[in-house]
């Protein structure tokens, strides 16, 4: 009885199928959609004469962040994420991405793309010598 049955589990198994690349022929799980990267513009917080831009690229399961500072220097500035308004931003520290390093930052947030751009969150960049004060900040866009 449980030679006959094998045979009937292969075929079943083959029939939910795919595309015989490990992968499935209706791309199923993300809807198909193809997720574009966002920039957004760093301005100018508290007279610190520091502007930048930031591009969040799409991963598999998190966002992959780079930033550019103008002027190109500065280091040890911390990069968060918070929930607010760069005028009024969140006390509480949603994503930790690191510091700058000679006027460029890298961090990587463990949310997707589409989880950070709901227009709930900014991006701000804090001195290196007063923590508490922010000199960048930027609105990430809702989509």
């Amino acid at each position: 009885m449980r030679t006959s049955l094998l045979p009937l589990m292969v075929l079943t198994l083959a029939a939910c199928g795919g595309d015989g690349n490990g992968g499935s022929a209706g791309g199923g799980g993300g809807g198909g959609e193809d997720i574009q990267p966002v920039t957004i513009t760093l301005e100018e917080m508290n007279n610190s004469g520091k502007t930048g831009t930031a591009e969040l690229q799409p991963g598999a399961a998190s966002t992959e962040i780079a930033i550019a500072l103008e002027p190109p220097e500065g280091d040890n500035e911390t990069i968060h994420i918070h929930t607010g308004t760069c005028d009024s931003p969140g006390a509480e520290v949603v994503h930790d991405l690191g510091f700058t390093t000679t006027g460029l930052g890298q961090g990587q947030a463990f949310v997707t793309l589409p989880e950070l751009t709901t227009g709930e969150y900014v991006l701000d960049i804090h001195s290196a010598k007063n923590p508490d004060e922010v000199i960048m900040c930027g609105a990430i866009p809702e989509r």
